[in-house]
């Protein structure tokens, strides 16, 4: 609300899913974890916290987003 932006145009970035994609899916919007700090595709398959997307990195998570913008020209 303080910046003008909806639910659907917000998403949390972050590598811990206790904190970070906890926080995300705790206020509704989407989660993306980026397995190059704390969490781990393991800690995600076996634990209860299940972030909206996940990526290997911060440069996989870039590269999808160009893919997905240059299909949609």
């Amino acid at each position: 609300q303080k910046w003008g932006y909806e639910k659907e145009e917000t998403v949390v970035i972050g590598d811990r899913l206790y904190t970070d994609i906890a926080t995300g899916l705790n206020a509704n919007v989407s989660a993306v974890c980026v397995l190059t700090g704390e969490a781990m595709a393991e800690d995600i398959k076996s634990g209860n916290i299940k972030p909206t997307y996940t990526f290997l990195s911060v440069r996989e998570m870039y590269d999808a987003l160009k893919m997905l913008k240059e299909k949609s020209k």
